[in-house]
């Protein structure tokens, strides 16, 4: 909850800041209105792609739109490496294995599979968890970088 809060509240600042009003964006990003009134109230947080449309449209830190930074970075956004390659170096660097992230996670083989190569693309809230459990940023381990 907290999450999603912090959330709503940093796109209500982007969307204030950049003049936008809900039905525009979600034009902008591909969503229908509905979604973007849903998360502005911090009912939940976007699907994966959603997040990288908004970070991608207001050229933010994936970090900081959730809340987990207290500064955001103004830098210029590009695309990260596939979520698989990103995962792996990720597990890499926290010296973790693919089994050791399932047990720890209770996450099952056929989800980190699916992660690992390229099948599948976790969910927000999956991504939040796996970059706290590596100590990576969701910056680093999304599908984009600012």
């Amino acid at each position: 909850m907290y999450i999603t809060s912090n959330f709503a509240e940093r796109l209500k600042e982007y969307m204030e800041e950049q003049k936008i009003k809900a039905p525009a964006l979600a034009k902008a990003i591909g969503v229908n209105r509905t979604t973007v009134s849903e998360l502005l109230r911090g009912k939940y947080l976007p699907s994966t792609s959603t997040f990288v449309a908004i970070c991608e449209y207001f050229n933010c830190s994936a970090d900081y739109i959730l809340g987990l930074d207290d500064f955001p970075k103004r830098n210029k956004f590009t695309h990260a490496k596939p979520f698989a390659v990103t995962l792996r170096k990720c597990l890499k660097n926290a010296k973790k294995s693919q089994y050791r992230l399932q047990k720890d996670k209770n996450i099952s083989r056929s989800q980190t599979y699916g992660w690992l190569y390229g099948k599948t693309i976790p969910t927000m809230d999956s991504i939040i968890i796996l970059a706290e459990y590596l100590d990576c940023s969701v910056d680093g381990l999304s599908l984009i970088h600012i």
